[in-house]
């Protein structure tokens, strides 16, 4: 049979008054947790939110340079083929002009009589090299025309024979001191290469007046 402890009023009160603290003591140390556990939340929260900025911050920035790299690549590629079409444009205006000068140049051309083209360019290369004696240097099939040239010019006061040496051009001649020590060139190849040389800016600007950003 069990036996009952009975408790006299003081030693109640003491066991009443432990129990008391304990249980502040314990309701103490849960709001404690529940606070340390909130801030630890809080913390936690604040931490995962500033690793999603800088995720999404370094995401959208990687986004923004991957558009850069791809809008200069674009850009790049755009004005490669401007520059492209340009070429093969200016090549092309540059082609026909010289096929215009090879019909003249065989006497396919009815607009222009080659042996005055002929003339008129010997003329200007005696006059450039201040000779009163010249000889003529030209394509072997012209032979025949610049012995004509050369009498025409003789008929002007300036002596001019025809060179046994030919010369590999498409058209047009050169003129050279007897002593063959200076020549003038006058020739279609010469004359279209400076053309071009000189003009091929401007033809450029005319060709293409408003350049505008393709991306």
């Amino acid at each position: 049979m069990s036996e009952k402890v009975v408790l006299d009023k003081d030693s109640q009160a003491i066991v009443d008054a432990i129990l008391r603290i304990a249980r502040d003591r314990a309701e103490a140390i849960r709001k404690e947790a529940q606070k340390r556990a909130q801030e630890i939340l809080e913390k936690a929260k604040l931490e995962a939110e500033e690793i999603l900025k800088s995720r999404r911050e370094r995401a959208e920035k990687e986004v923004r340079e991957e558009l850069s790299r791809r809008r200069s690549a674009a850009e790049v590629e755009a004005n490669q083929i401007l520059l492209r079409t340009k070429a093969e444009i200016i090549n092309e205006l540059f082609e026909k002009v010289r096929e215009r000068l090879e019909a003249i140049a065989e006497g396919r051309d009815e607009k222009w009589n080659y042996k005055d083209v002929l003339i008129s360019l010997a003329l200007e290369g005696a006059k450039a090299l201040g000779e009163k004696e010249v000889v003529l240097m030209g394509r072997e099939k012209d032979r025949k025309l610049l012995e004509e040239v050369a009498k025409e010019l003789s008929s002007k006061g300036i002596r001019a024979t025809v060179d046994e040496r030919a010369v590999p051009i498409l058209g047009g001649l050169v003129i050279r001191d007897v002593a063959d020590t200076r020549r003038y060139y006058n020739t279609f190849d010469g004359r279209l290469r400076a053309y071009r040389e000189e003009k091929e800016v401007e033809l450029l600007k005319k060709l293409f007046p408003k350049e505008e950003t393709v991306i």
